[in-house]
């Protein structure tokens, strides 16, 4: 997916992913990871569709169900199920999320029930030249089935997926938005 050149990525950034920086680093019992990523549009944009909560399993590679199960003002709480693949095997996952968010500044997301043992992140959105930048961060914990599984690359592959499905689903709306709009 050539997805960087059609955000206007800065040179830096790979040309297979719209992530421009990824770093992942293993604790005693599971993963923190720090991420960038920049795409061309407003970051009212950018945010608009990471709380889009109810059609992110029409976007998002993994999930197959989201469900808004309590929404108010600044914050949700979200139950997602999905799957992971992992070769021809697959496990499913479920999550249930608090989330608070900022409009739009950030969102802060903390795993109150499900597969992982615990999951916490954070997104800034930054207005950065002609788009946003998006900085996320995640610590998380797997638990026993999962932390099998679990690497490093495996990890960065998959967050790398996460995002780059982000990013075609931001730019996509983009499209969608008159012209005279933008």
């Amino acid at each position: 997916m050539q997805i960087a050149a059609a955000l206007g990525l800065p040179a830096a950034a790979s040309a297979e992913s719209a992530v421009t920086s990824i770093e992942v680093r293993q604790t005693e019992d599971g993963y923190i990871v720090d991420l960038a990523m920049w795409v061309a549009v407003p970051r009212e944009l950018a945010f608009e569709v990471l709380v889009d909560f109810e059609h992110m399993a029409s976007w998002v590679p993994n999930v197959r169900d989201s469900r808004v199960l309590k929404r108010e003002t600044n914050r949700a709480t979200i139950e997602y199920e999905g799957v992971v693949r992992y070769g021809f095997l697959t496990f499913p996952f479920t999550t249930v999320r608090e989330i608070e968010f900022a409009t739009p500044a950030w969102i802060h997301s903390k795993q109150i029930g499900g597969s992982m043992k615990r999951q916490e992140s954070h997104i800034d959105f930054a207005v950065d030249g002609a788009g946003t930048r998006l900085a996320y961060h995640v610590e998380m914990v797997p638990n026993a089935i999962a932390a099998v599984l679990l690497n490093k690359r495996r990890v960065e592959d998959e967050l790398r997926e996460h995002f780059d499905a982000i990013a075609a689903e931001i730019l996509r709306r983009k499209k969608a938005i008159p012209a005279a709009s933008q």
